[in-house]
């Protein structure tokens, strides 16, 4: 945990709204990225009982993801109003998938090498691309692919692959 003061990282954030979400108090955690001195097993346990989806369930997350994509890198999906470098990403999870470094199921994330495999991928697309430009920013608006030749369902891969780093990131 990567804690300053009364701060909490960007995942562990992610982690509080959803569990709070699934419990019914999202609101007021909403506005803030101050800590909440909630115990996280508790709110898993809750968002579990009710049914909820943990944002971080890697079998899932895996299960989603694509193989290699068909990209021709041709930019017409850009630019993204919410920055993602589509193209960038594209051809960085391309890469991943054909040097292995792509989980393909929840249990490589149990044992630990799906994981270290990931964090390559997602440290890689960080220096090479950027945080501000990776898949987790992809808001689903779906604008990028009536330009697409190759109909691509990019807004879904997208939300997949900004899972995986998250996911990635999280188990880091």
């Amino acid at each position: 945990m990567n804690n300053r003061g009364n701060e909490i990282s960007r995942r562990e954030w992610l982690r509080k709204v959803a569990a709070a979400a699934v419990a019914g108090s999202a609101a007021g955690m909403l506005s803030s990225c101050r800590r909440v001195n909630d115990d996280w097993p508790t709110m898993r346990a809750v968002a579990a009982s009710d049914g909820g989806d943990d944002p971080f369930d890697a079998d899932r997350i895996t299960a989603a993801l694509p193989g290699e994509v068909r990209c021709v890198g041709c930019g017409r999906c850009m630019p993204c109003r919410f920055g993602v470098d589509i193209p960038a990403m594209y051809a960085a999870y391309n890469e991943a998938v054909r040097n292995g470094e792509i989980a393909r199921s929840g249990k490589d994330f149990r044992n630990g090498g799906g994981s270290e495999r990931c964090l390559e991928f997602v440290r890689r697309v960080e220096r090479e691309i950027g945080d501000r430009h990776l898949a987790h920013r992809c808001a689903g608006c779906g604008g990028c692919e009536g330009n697409c030749p190759m109909h691509l369902p990019i807004a879904e891969q997208m939300r997949g692959i900004g899972r995986l780093i998250d996911l990635a990131r999280e188990t880091e």
